[in-house]
């Protein structure tokens, strides 16, 4: 979430470099502020998907069954998606440079 934070105020201190330094035409086209609200979302999303999954598998350790062989798939779904957001900022940075 904080992430998010740094990359949607990326935009505004474009914009302000842009007033400030007219020189180096910098311009936002607010991709920013759209990525980095996704990413505060998705950090949001995967701290209520991760808080239910810790009371049930604390259901689980009460009734004396193990979640030790379980897969989670929302953390490989979450890691995913990281990367490709990554990769799509890293395209975008070198396409609009």
């Amino acid at each position: 979430m904080g992430f998010g934070f740094v990359v949607a105020r990326f935009g505004l201190f474009l914009k302000e470099l842009a007033l400030t330094r007219p020189d180096l035409g910098s311009k936002s086209s607010g991709f920013s502020l759209w990525v980095g609200t996704a990413l505060i979302l998705l950090g949001v999303a995967v701290n209520l998907i991760s808080t239910l999954s810790y009371y049930q598998e604390i259901a689980q350790l009460n009734r004396g069954e193990t979640a030790a062989n379980q897969h989670s798939i929302t953390a490989i779904f979450v890691a995913t998606l990281l990367a490709l957001c990554g990769l799509a900022m890293a395209v975008y940075l070198v396409m609009v440079r």
